[in-house]
């Protein structure tokens, strides 16, 4: 009979975080903080509402509260990551399954994110807590009185915190380093000028992907008019999210260097990443070559302390693809 109760906080906590997350990414602050981490505080203010109506609130309280929280945060983030992992694609799941229920693996796949961040929060601010509780322990041993006001006082500076940590992404002002980029270097084999040719035949290579990342959208097909100036490259991506077209044109062309800019996207990764360049540099290196892939771009989502490692990593898996590709095209002639 207590499990029901143990589990009905937790329950209650992570329906309205969620609730709140998901009526968030329906307005302009769906990229922002608000949507990734003030969700937080609504956990964390439901666990502390819960043990309060049930007269916990005994010394130390703020440690059960945030050890709650977390507990909370890893339910929703295990649950939602598994189910975005293994529900269907958007197409598949509209062919088999009608468009209701695709429409609601794109929910899944949406919430997924937002847990797991929602769970890294936490067991940030667990961390934080657990420090501020160790420092004023040796208060509450020598100090007498209630001393819950050590924890109402821990609790109100998480709160804080989180508060602040929910900003970023609102203004400019509160955006920090969105400009980035992923490059690689791989040796090829052959001399610049195969390279070169290869390089204005784009394919879209099948690649195994880490679980968590098969949730982004990936290219399906590709449209080349080649690596000349002006030529344009027009890359479908299809996924969870949806399925768009990325424009890219090549605007400028040297001996060593041919830069594709994004003239357009519709690709549902323009709500998190902002292309602004692909760049192919040939050198020669002894009797082969060397080529280096980058990619330039802005990250739209906030916080920067999660997304920016995660969208790097993705961007450095997406150009050395198109570089190990280039190469073995070009070995393989």
């Amino acid at each position: 009979m207590r499990t029901p109760t143990r589990s009905l906080p937790h329950l209650i906590a992570s329906s309205l975080a969620l609730g709140y997350a998901w009526m968030v990414s329906r307005t302009a602050y769906m990229t922002t903080s608000v949507e990734f981490v003030s969700p937080l505080a609504i956990i964390v203010l439901v666990h502390l509402a819960w043990i309060g109506v049930r007269g916990q609130l005994v010394p130390g309280f703020a440690g059960v509260v945030f050890g709650r929280s977390l507990a909370t945060t890893a339910g929703i983030a295990a649950t939602a990551i598994l189910l975005a992992i293994f529900a269907p694609m958007p197409a598949e799941a509209d062919a088999e399954l009608g468009p209701t229920l695709g429409v609601i693996f794109v929910v899944l796949a949406c919430l997924a994110v937002v847990a797991f961040v929602l769970f890294v929060a936490a067991a940030i601010m667990f961390v934080i807590v657990r420090f501020i509780l160790i420092r004023i322990a040796k208060w509450r041993a020598s100090r007498k009185g209630d001393t819950r006001l050590h924890d109402f006082g821990c609790v109100a500076i998480a709160l804080l915190i989180i508060g602040a940590a929910s900003l970023e992404g609102l203004t400019q002002a509160f955006s920090f380093a969105p400009r980035d980029s992923a490059s690689t270097t791989v040796a090829v084999a052959v001399p610049p000028a195969r390279v070169w040719l290869e390089v204005g035949h784009a394919t879209s290579p099948d690649f195994p992907l880490p679980a968590m990342l098969r949730i982004i959208p990936r290219p399906v097909s590709v449209i080349d008019e080649g690596g000349a100036l002006g030529a344009r490259r027009i890359v479908r991506f299809q996924g969870r999210q949806g399925k768009g077209d990325l424009v890219l044109q090549v605007a400028r062309r040297t001996a060593l260097e041919t830069v594709f800019v994004a003239v357009s996207d519709t690709t549902p990764i323009a709500k998190w990443v902002r292309q602004h360049a692909l760049t192919f540099r040939v050198e020669p290196l002894g009797a082969g070559s060397s080529l280096t892939v980058s990619l330039d771009y802005d990250r739209l989502l906030a916080p920067a302390w999660f997304f920016r490692p995660f969208i790097h990593v993705a961007s450095f898996l997406a150009v050395d693809v198109l570089a190990r590709d280039t190469k073995e095209r070009a070995e393989a002639f």
